[in-house]
């Protein structure tokens, strides 16, 4: 079986609500504040999106695409910003639409499974866009990993600093290592 690759529009349309989707976490978004112009340019022009709407949680989206869904009444908030709601309408539409013509072209801009795929192309795009209205759907795609990498590079820090620090020169540490030895005998002895 042959598939259609991503053609040059599918590219835009992804470098589009990428660039929408920095300027509305321009705001908020330490990334987002401290990337200039061009910086901010060249990471839109990723091949995938930046955000993602959920796409992983599998029974979250039948529930809401189901024949008769019942509205939950705790279910989060819509997007509270204007641009975010926008944005969420317009990448789902733009997902749905390529969903229909393309699956495996949704599957690589925003690493959505088949069966999700499947599901949002057998609705209508008025029952997609009304049912998810009511939802902040919308979500950084690598807020955890970057937290990760952070927590990463920190740990990194340390260890090379512990391991390829200067020892002491007046023997303050090895001095300091003794008198623990001692602290912790006397409360072993009391124990």
């Amino acid at each position: 079986m042959e598939y259609e690759g991503l053609t040059q529009d599918d590219l835009a349309n992804v470098r589009a609500l990428n660039r929408a989707w920095l300027r509305c976490r321009g705001g908020g978004d330490v990334l987002a504040q401290s990337l200039t112009a061009r910086r901010l340019e060249r990471l839109a022009a990723a091949p995938f999106l930046l955000f993602s709407l959920r796409e992983q949680d599998d029974s979250w989206w039948h529930g809401l695409l189901e024949d008769q869904p019942q509205r939950d009444l705790l279910r989060e908030p819509p997007p509270s910003s204007g641009g975010l709601r926008e944005l969420q309408s317009t990448g789902l539409a733009f997902l749905w639409g390529l969903a229909r013509r393309n699956p495996y072209v949704v599957r690589i801009v925003s690493g959505a499974p088949s069966h999700w795929c499947e599901q949002i192309a057998s609705a209508t795009l008025m029952q997609l866009l009304d049912r998810s209205s009511c939802c902040e759907l919308i979500q950084p795609r690598f807020e955890n990993i970057s937290k990760m990498h952070k927590s990463f590079a920190q740990i990194g820090a340390l260890q090379s600093m512990l391991t390829t620090g200067q020892p002491a020169r007046d023997g303050r540490l090895a001095a300091a290592a003794c008198r623990i030895l001692d602290t912790t005998r006397q409360v072993a002895d009391k124990v």
